[in-house]
């Protein structure tokens, strides 16, 4: 059975923006080892909520810092 594994919306970031102290290595372990990691579509809206709020500063230009974070090595699928 393929395992898929839906990260929550700061997981992503943290993980996505290399906070890997923010969470316990055993769940590191899991994503790394997953067949398919995904992300909801709405992960994207609360970011870019978040971005319009002023509540995160992505280091690039919105578009730019989703293109990239869903390519990340070709690991995240949308769902």
């Amino acid at each position: 059975m393929s395992e898929i594994i839906v990260l929550d919306t700061h997981i992503w970031l943290w993980l996505i923006n290399a906070n890997l102290d923010r969470f316990p290595a055993h769940w590191y372990e899991q994503i790394e080892s997953a067949s398919r990691v995904a992300i909801s579509p709405i992960s994207c809206y609360e970011i870019a909520l978040a971005h319009e709020k002023g509540r995160i500063r992505p280091p690039t230009i919105a578009q730019e810092w989703f293109d990239s974070a869903l390519e990340s090595g070709g690991l995240w699928f949308m769902i």
